[in-house]
């Protein structure tokens, strides 16, 4: 009795008989040899209905099911999910029954889902209706191999054909086997043309022989390179070229073949024709380059000499200066012991000389004063002009040197001082200068140069209100007064924008009648925290800012205003209005047509209308200043010198620039009683005006002696405190109507 069917075989035994033609007749004891034995490919059987019934250990490796899994499923579960949704399975039995057997080669479907490449046989078993079996092999790895072998010869081909070089084969001796296609475009040569040593018929007469030479040559040494020309169908003409070549060896050494490129290199052939020429011109260009660096050499010098120096005195510059200051104050910070201080020098009244002499003159000052101050700055001083005419000097050193520190700096500005005083001489003029000197020792909080030099500075201005030619050393009260005096700058320009400015108005009278013929107005700030401040707590700093514009246009615009006012409630006084005005005003261009615009609004008579300006205006741009008062004089506006006889030269002033009135200072009428030189000069200055028509006024006046002297000196028109006080447009209307109604009486 036979064995029964291993385990992983649920068929049954088939009755024994011829099995036809076509099909498969398989015992029991086969079968199982079979199953056993194959372990490398797959053995599967199926009934009709394809249900799997044996499943051997080489369908278990190949697929990953275990027979238990499978045995009683169809076959399905090896087909790829496109194949079972075609019907694979029943496509192949169909083929097996009625052909005898089914072969492909197709994706199959693993267990774990992954895929290999199979090649499977399906045939029929001998027993009609007993089933199929079928046979799979892995061909993964030779469908692999096939794909990159062609892979790998589209890749030689793609690159053959694409690479820009000429490539060809040859034998030894130079006989070519294959030329690529680009020689044969290249060349116009056919690929028969140019086997053997056909190729040579596309290279140059003149280098057929040099090539043949240099290829004869390359036979032992196994290496070919060689230059030559080739023939370029395309543009005809000869084209160099370069050809390198590697030997093929066989197992013994020696060479079986030769692999080359043929390459284009007519561009460098034209290149190195070039050379010589361009070396030539290197070499020329080198030697001018050479020249130029020099040059340019020198250039840098003078720049970075420029960088840190000045063009005009060919002293050190504020950026060297700021430099040096710096590392003065990191050294004093690092050693308590070192100590340094500042001195910031400005030339007192410089503009006087640009504007009297010319800028050239005032260029060959400065030149004098830094060489001056050369002479003063002992070793290791350092010395700058930081612009303008400021110059600064930096003194440092141990405690126990005589220079450092303020002490010992106030020696050196001394010295300045003193030498800074010696008379020189400018465009044949003698001249006499002097400067004022700020000094600052640096303290613990100075900690950026700028803080040093900015107290430095303040220092100065300090000794500037003392007078020319002065020192002054810092303090910290010094500080204070400048932080309120930008305070006072913040104030003034919120006061514009606020309004906090009223006019008051003082009478200016006739002397022997004492009847009001003038009236000036003059300016108050109403100060929020200070109260009412008089025009010498902001005058100065509104000519600082340039507000004083703003301030005067006001003044005037409401003063003439207020005057149309007065003249229409009380017709029968006919009072001029008098208005102070600075020189920054005067220097505007568009000072004189503001004015014209201010008396057109009003509609007051300008003839009614006077303009004071004091000495000082003359000091800056006097021609400016001159022209803008014959301007306002074109108008019908008349012109006062204010404040005469404490100028620096009044009568050239009344020469050389057009007046209507003077006013004598209230210094000379204050002193009238107590000094009779006082009394002989406003004699003097009274009898001046009436030579030249001018207009005589007295300030000042505050007692009935110094009123009859100024009768007795026949001074017409006088004002002071004695005759009325500066009081509110409220007040002055009051006045106004008393001294109409004692018109009306009169």
């Amino acid at each position: 009795m036979r064995k029964q069917v291993p385990a992983t075989s649920r068929s049954s035994r088939q009755p024994a008989g011829p099995a036809p033609a076509g099909h498969v007749s398989v015992s029991d004891d086969l079968l199982r040899l079979v199953v056993e034995s194959a372990t490398d490919f797959a053995v599967i059987a199926t009934d009709a209905g394809g249900r799997v019934n044996v499943w051997n250990v080489g369908a278990e490796r190949l697929f990953g099911h275990a027979g238990h899994e499978i045995v009683g499923h169809t076959l399905d579960a090896i087909f790829t999910p496109q194949d079972r949704a075609a019907g694979r399975l029943g496509h192949e039995m169909r083929k097996a029954r009625d052909e005898g057997r089914a072969e492909d080669e197709r994706w199959h479907l693993r267990r774990d889902g992954s895929r290999f490449w199979g090649s499977g046989l399906m045939m029929p078993l001998a027993a009609p209706g007993a089933g199929f079996v079928k046979i799979v092999r892995d061909r993964t790895r030779e469908r692999l191999d096939g794909e990159r072998l062609r892979g790998a010869e589209r890749q030689l081909r793609t690159l053959v054909e694409g690479v820009p070089n000429l490539l060809w084969r040859s034998c030894n001796h130079g006989n070519w086997t294959w030329a690529s296609p680009q020689w044969c475009g290249y060349t116009g040569q056919s690929q028969e043309d140019s086997h053997g040593r056909g190729w040579l018929g596309v290279v140059h007469p003149d280098d057929q022989a040099h090539v043949v030479r240099t290829w004869d040559a390359a036979q032992p040494n196994g290496a070919l390179d060689a230059e030559f020309r080739v023939w370029h169908a395309a543009d005809a003409r000869w084209v160099w070229h370069q050809t390198r070549s590697l030997p093929v060896r066989e197992a013994d050494g020696s060479i079986a073949e030769w692999l080359g490129t043929t390459t284009d290199i007519q561009v460098l052939k034209e290149l190195q024709d070039r050379q010589e020429t361009l070396l030539a011109e290197t070499r020329h260009h080198a030697r001018a380059l050479e020249a130029e660096i020099g040059k340019r050499r020198l250039v840098e010098a003078e720049l970075l000499y420029k960088a840190f120096h000045d063009d005009l005195t060919r002293l050190h510059n504020r950026p060297h200066f700021i430099g040096r200051l710096g590392a003065a104050l990191e050294r004093k910070a690092r050693d308590a012991g070192l100590r340094c201080a500042v001195l910031f020098l400005d030339i007192d009244r410089f503009s006087l000389v640009n504007d009297s002499l010319g800028h050239g003159a005032g260029d060959t000052l400065l030149v004098e004063v830094g060489r001056r101050l050369r002479g003063c700055a002992e070793p290791g001083t350092t010395l700058a002009r930081l612009g303008g005419d400021e110059f600064a000097l930096l003194v440092e050193g141990a405690t126990t040197d005589a220079v450092t520190g303020a002490a010992g700096a106030t020696g050196v500005a001394k010295a300045i001082l003193g030498v800074i005083r010696q008379p020189l001489w400018l465009d044949s003029q003698e001249v006499f200068i002097s400067c004022s000197i700020g000094v600052v020792e640096a303290a613990a909080h100075h900690r950026t140069p700028e803080s040093l030099l900015r107290d430095a500075d303040i220092a100065m201005y300090q000794a500037k209100q003392h007078g020319d030619g002065r020192y002054a050393v810092f303090t910290e009260s010094m500080h204070e007064g400048a932080v309120e005096a930008l305070r006072l700058q913040t104030d003034l320009r919120n006061a514009v924008a606020r309004g906090e400015f009223v006019l008051h108005y003082q009478p200016i009278r006739d002397a022997a009648s004492t009847a009001i013929v003038a009236l000036e107005a003059l300016v108050r700030w109403r100060h929020p925290r200070r109260g009412l401040v008089a025009p010498g707590g902001f005058i100065a700093a509104a000519e600082e800012t340039g507000l004083i514009r703003e301030i005067g246009r006001w003044v005037l615009r409401e003063a003439c205003a207020q005057m149309m006012a007065w003249r229409q409630r009380f017709p029968g006084l006919a009072p001029t209005l008098s208005v102070n005005t600075s020189g920054v005003e005067l220097r505007d261009p568009q000072f004189a047509q503001a004015t014209r615009d201010v008396l057109a609004d009003s509609g007051i008579d300008p003839r009614s209308v006077q303009i004071e300006v004091t000495e000082s205006v003359f000091l800056h741009q006097p021609d400016l200043a001159g022209a803008t008062l014959d301007s306002l004089r074109a108008l019908g506006v008349r012109v006062a010198l204010d404040d005469f006889g404490t100028g620096y030269s009044s009568l050239s002033y009344l020469d050389r620039y057009p007046m209507d009135a003077i006013k004598i200072d209230r210094s000379f009428v204050a002193q009238m009683p107590s000094r009779p030189r006082s009394v002989a000069i406003v004699h003097t200055i009274v009898a001046l005006g009436q030579a030249m028509g001018l207009d005589i006024v007295a300030e000042g006046v505050e007692d009935e002696h110094q009123l009859r002297v100024l009768r007795d000196a026949g001074c017409a028109t006088v004002h002071g405190y004695l005759l009325g006080r500066p009081m509110p447009a409220n007040d002055m209307t009051d006045l106004l109507a008393r001294e109409a109604g004692h018109s009306k009486q009169g």
